[in-house]
């Protein structure tokens, strides 16, 4: 679940500039994108993170890729790899837009898997 709404976030932040051009909720969406950009290094930090804890699934790849593209700036001030992290986060910048949508799909898809499954035996059972 917290993987999901990492991966919505992170995909609104890498679509930011975009947005604006889905009809009817595309204004809505670009200005919530845009303020959320504020946050983009903490949320790329976070999705790094997340990603790296759910390493073996695809969002968990995803997520990755998307923290590295957001928090490259962030990723120079490590000591020992971070230049080089920040030269693949600067690297996978061009697909950007790619990799975002791909990034809020795959949220989306997330928080509806966990909407409609059960959390636990027996919860949608009809008696």
């Amino acid at each position: 679940m917290v993987s999901a709404i990492v991966a919505i976030l992170s995909g609104l932040v890498l679509l930011a500039g975009v947005l604006g051009n889905i009809p009817e909720i595309g204004p809505s969406l670009a200005k919530f994108a845009q303020w959320l950009s504020k946050f983009e290094i903490v949320i790329g930090l976070i999705a790094l993170v997340v990603g790296l804890l759910e390493l073996l699934s695809l969002e968990g790849i995803l997520l990755i890729l998307a923290g590295l593209i957001l928090s490259a700036s962030a990723l120079r001030a490590i000591p020992a790899f971070g230049k080089p992290l920040a030269r693949l986060g600067n690297a996978l910048d061009q697909f950007r837009l790619v990799i975002g949508v791909i990034v809020l799909i795959v949220g989306i898809l997330g928080i509806i898997s966990f909407l409609f499954h059960p959390l636990w035996p027996g919860r949608g059972k009809v008696i």
